[in-house]
This record gives C-alpha cells, sequence and structure tokens, in this order.
C-alpha cells in the first residue's frame, strides 16, 4: 500500500481520455501540475482529472493498459481455455507452475494500481463536494469516480479475499494511516450499496456516448458482484432489471435471431470487431491508436500472416472437445454425429467465431506465403506445432480467432482498436441465469435466458425437464463457450470451488499428420486439408500441464505492501 499513503497534495493532470468516442476524445490538459484548489475552481479541469481516474480502469486484452490481466498473456492461459507458447510469459514462469508468491504475482497483480484510483477518488470526492460547481455535474461526475472505487474494491476482494477498506482521503495524521483488512463480505456490501447509489447518479446507456458509465453498467456491475459474493437472490433481481425491467434501455444481443449458421457465425465474431457502441456492450473500454491502443492482433496472429510475432494464445484440446456438435450433444454423446477423423465438422457456431483450427480460412488477409487457411500440420513449419516449428508457430494446434481483426491488414503493429466489452448482456443473461436456478430452481426464465444466447448461436434450445443441478452444469458450459478468452473462465472455477480440480491437470493439443501424402519436401502439395488425407491425434506436452495450489485461491498479498504495513495479514499458504 506504498501509493495509497502518498498524500498527495498536487493533482497531477496528464493525457486524459475522455470514456467516448466523440471529437474531443484525444484533448489533452496541461501536463502541469495543478494545486487541487485550481483543478476544483474550474469545471473543465476538474473533469480532466475525473477522466483520469476514470481511464484507470483496466482493459483484459492482450497487452492493454491497466494492471492485473497479465498483460504479456490472455488470463486464458492460466486457465484450462489456453496454454502460452513462450516459456518466459509469466503464465509459464511463475503462475502455471504453482510458483506464485508475494515477490512475484506472474501479471496478477493489481494491488497498488487499485489503491492508487482508490486514493485518487477519495480525494476527487471530497474536493467535488466543497466545490461550487453546478449540481447536475457534481452528481454525475461522483457517480463515475465512485463507480472507479466499487470496480477495484470488487476487483480485489475476489483476488485477495479480506482487504483494506478506504473510503475517504488520508492524511499523515490519520489514527488508521496503516489499516488492516476488512472482512471479504463487507467488501461486497459495501460494493453493493455503492453501485446501489451509483446508478442513481449516472445516464442511461441510450443517453451516453460509446465508453461512458451508465446506469447499466453500474446495474451489471453490481449483478456480477454479487454472483461472486453468492448473494444469488441480489444477483437475480439486478441482472433480471436489465433482462426485463424498466432499465433494460434497448440492451439485446447482437444479431440474435439468425437465419443460417453462417449468419451466426458472422454475427457472433463480428461482435468482437465493434469500435464502440455495440447493442449488446453494457460497459466498454475503447482504444483509439496511436494515442492509445491494444497489441491483441501483435501477439496473437497466425505467424503466416504476422513472421515476426504472434501465436501467444493456443487453445487447449479440452476447450475445443467441449464445443458441441450443432445438434446440441456433446461430442462423447450417443448420436451426436462426432467423428474423430473429421473433427471440426458440424461443430456449435461459437468454435468457427473463436478457434483457428486447421483448415480455418483466412483469406481477408494474404498471408506471406501458401494458401490463406490456417495449417495446423505437424513439423510443417507453418501454423502448427512439432518437434521442428517456427518459434511463433500455435504449440496446440489451435489459435485464437475471436478478437482477430482483418481489417488490420498484414503484421499489424500498434493498430489494434476494437473495444474491450467488459460486460456484455450475454454475461447478464448468464448471471440471471445462474443466479435465479440457485435461488428458484430451474424456472422456464431461467432456462429462457440460456436460450437466447443458444438462438444466436443457431443452436438448439436446452432439453425440456433439467434439475436444479443439471440447469447449473447448462449454465456452466454456456459460460466456458459464450464468454470464452474474456478473462472469465480462471475467476468462475475458482468462485465455483473447481479449480483445484480442473486446474491441476495436464492438458492437450492435436497432432495433425499426412496419410499416404508426400510432404512438400518429397514434391508432395505444400497443404493437406482433407480430412481423409490427415490423420488426427491427441497429444500431450509437459508445457501444456498446470499446478493449481489450494492457496492460489486468493493471490498473495505484495511482500512490499506487507513490509510497509504490519497490521496487514498475509493470505494462507504464502
Amino acid at each position: 500500500m506504498n501509493k495509497m499513503k502518498k498524500i498527495v497534495t498536487i493533482l497531477a493532470l496528464g493525457l486524459a481520455f475522455a470514456t467516448s468516442c466523440s471529437d474531443d476524445f484525444l484533448d489533452k490538459e496541461p501536463t502541469d501540475q495543478l494545486g487541487a484548489s485550481t483543478v476544483f475552481e474550474d469545471q473543465s479541469l476538474a473533469q480532466a482529472f475525473l477522466n483520469n481516474i476514470v481511464g484507470q480502469l483496466p482493459a483484459g486484452q492482450y497487452s492493454s493498459p491497466g494492471a492485473g490481466y497479465g498483460n504479456s498473456y490472455l488470463l486464458a492461459s492460466i486457465s484450462d481455455e489456453a496454454r502460452s507458447k513462450s516459456g518466459w510469459v509469466p503464465s509459464n514462469a511463475v503462475v502455471r507452475v504453482g510458483s506464485m508468491n508475494p515477490l512475484d504475482l506472474g501479471g496478477l497483480d493489481i494491488w497498488d494500481d487499485a489503491y492508487t484510483a482508490i486514493r485518487q477518488t477519495n480525494e476527487f470526492l471530497e474536493s467535488l463536494e466543497a466545490s461550487e460547481f453546478d449540481e447536475e455535474f457534481k452528481t454525475r461526475a461522483a457517480a463515475s469516480a465512485r463507480y472507479v472505487r466499487a470496480w477495484f474494491y470488487f476487483d480485489l476482494t475476489r483476488r485477495y479475499g479480506d482487504v483494506p477498506l478506504l473510503t475517504a482521503a488520508q492524511s499523515l495524521d490519520d489514527e488508521d494511516l496503516f489499516p488492516s483488512q476488512t472482512p471479504r463480505s463487507d467488501i461486497y456490501t459495501f460494493v453493493n450499496t455503492e453501485l446501489t447509489a451509483v446508478a442513481a447518479g449516472l445516464q442511461n446507456k441510450s443517453e451516453a456516448k460509446a465508453g461512458e458509465l451508465t446506469k447499466q453498467a453500474a446495474i451489471a456491475l453490481n449483478a456480477r458482484a454479487m454472483l461472486f459474493a453468492e448473494r444469488y437472490a441480489d444477483a437475480s433481481a439486478l441482472a433480471n432489471s436489465l433482462i426485463s425491467g424498466v432499465e433494460n434501455d434497448g440492451l439485446e444481443l447482437y444479431g440474435a435471431n439468425p437465419a443460417s449458421l453462417e449468419e451466426a457465425i458472422k454475427n457472433y465474431g463480428d461482435l468482437f470487431l465493434s469500435t464502440g457502441g455495440n447493442v449488446e456492450t453494457v460497459y466498454e473500454i475503447l482504444f483509439l491508436p496511436p494515442e492509445k491502443s491494444h497489441q491483441f492482433d501483435r501477439g496473437n496472429w497466425p505467424v503466416r500472416w504476422r513472421n515476426d510475432n504472434g501465436g501467444q494464445t493456443d487453445p487447449t484440446q479440452e476447450l475445443v472437445d467441449d464445443f458441441e456438435m450443432s445438434n446440441g450433444l456433446a461430442i462423447e454423446e450417443a448420436g451426436s454425429g462426432y467423428d474423430p477423423a473429421n473433427p471440426y465438422a458440424g461443430r456449435d457456431s461459437r468454435f468457427y467465431a473463436s478457434i483457428f483450427y486447421h483448415g480455418s480460412e483466412f483469406s481477408e488477409v494474404s498471408p506471406s506465403r501458401g494458401e490463406p487457411f490456417i495449417d495446423m500440420e505437424w513439423n510443417g513449419f507453418n501454423e502448427g506445432p512439432g518437434t521442428v516449428r517456427d518459434g511463433n508457430a500455435s504449440i496446440t494446434g489451435y489459435l485464437v480467432r475471436k478478437f482477430v481483426d482483418p481489417s488490420l491488414g498484414f503484421a499489424p503493429e500498434g493498430v489494434s482498436n476494437t473495444a474491450w466489452q467488459e460486460i456484455r448482456f450475454a454475461e447478464v443473461l448468464l448471471i440471471f441465469a445462474e443466479a435465479e436456478n440457485e435461488v428458484n430452481g430451474p424456472s422456464a426464465a431461467v432456462a429462457e435466458a440460456v436460450n437466447r444466447i443458444r438462438r444466436r448461436a443457431f443452436m438448439p434450445e436446452l432439453p425440456a425437464g433439467l434439475s436444479k443441478e443439471d440447469m447449473r452444469d447448462k449454465i456452466k458450459q454456456e459460460r466456458r463457450i459464450e464468454l470464452v478468452f474474456e478473462n472469465h473462465r480462471w475467476f468462475d472455477l475458482i468462485r465455483w470451488d473447481e479449480a483445484s480440480t480442473v486446474l491441476n491437470a495436464t492438458y492437450h493439443g492435436m497432432k495433425i499428420e499426412r496419410n499416404g501424402v508426400p510432404t512438400s519436401g518429397e514434391s508432395g502439395p505444400q497443404h493437406v486439408f482433407d480430412p481423409a488425407q490427415l490423420t488426427f491425434t491427441v497429444f500431450e506436452d509437459p508445457a501444456f500441464s498446470n499446478s493449481f495450489p489450494d492457496k492460489y485461491k486468493f493471490l498473495p498479498i505484495p511482500q512490499d505492501e506487507m513490509d510497509a504495513n504490519t497490521n496487514l495479514k498475509q493470505n494462507p499458504g504464502y
């Protein structure tokens, strides 16, 4: 809590990113440091300071601003969704090998950043209250700042458990300058109370610019927090107010009623190419290069479309196997139609929009060589794994397709501008379904919430007559697929108390080899995509192993914070 204890008498106003896509998105405030009295005599300066606070909300994209999301890897890579290909990446060097400790949190630490934002929020609120600005501005500004504070307390408590709760600006003579931790349940109560008040002070989504904080964002974050707190009645009621209540304000699934599988694939893929303002988005963080961009495309594109980088996030065979067949059956179920000799045929539409697999077409951009189809052949020295492989190729035989933006052209660098959709309406539906099922069982409303998502995917509806336990499993399955690669899986497995089982495992990839067809070095074709000429073999590799010690259920408190504040108690196991 080093920064938390620093008492700020000067407010630094650097580049303030407004949270909209309006013309003033890139307006820059002076970088000179201004006294607090000066800032709160000028409403535009106070707004710039608020923009700076809101701008600290993290984005979950690869190499995005903000701590706690790995930065050099997607959180998918520390779950059963994917592996990172590079040994130096913290997901490999620290987290998955069970080595996380108070000196190295492997990219998951948010403590310092969170308390910096909280401290600035507390100071802002105190000065705002004493200002003579008009009441409408003060109400809206206070609500926005409190949203940021509530977000960070939610994120702190889901990661670390009990954390200090600071709701007022500190001074050097405060008796509680070195606070002890507040119980996790009390943090969730604070978040719930705060976001309820925040929602009343924010505008509706329909009145806001893309990227701005809204009433719907506050309600949705509150619903998510209450789901984590296992306060299911609250989570259900909050989510339902956004689904069928007066707070819906036009929220809907994007491409809700496709006429075909192909349309469903396109709709789901296009959703994640939005640069802001999608009908499904409840809260998002915008990017506008070169001042603000992320590096997902640089780090994760297939290598023949980059040559210099890419392939960092490699989905596991376990994830691929969990995509149902298009008839709604799991691949292992009788009658599913799954063919291990042609494993990618007839799958859930979201599989094709989320995963690059052998034979996936990527013709919107021309590759540096060969045909515009993903080639995962073993030892083919294209996109695929093997004992001989390009260093930027996949190690599992799969790559992430979700978020890939073909409009950027060959080898995109520092230009990625797709919005990070932190909360989508699909998640709201799933929050409601999970919470309501826990409270009242598998009602028609629960099934309909899930079925709306499945209809958008051109998938069959859930079978009738599910028990509460069966419905719970179906909802978990739907979260796994619908929210894949969106930084939910790690936290979901922990809150479901399944991480110690699911994440203590060795995962698998797919080895694809020619069957009776000469290699290109033997005057054979450069690529082979016909399944009849290939063999598909699931393989295991030591790099796919994963360790999740019980202590990982909560992160360690960073050692420098423990040293600075002796009233803190370290989490068990560290």
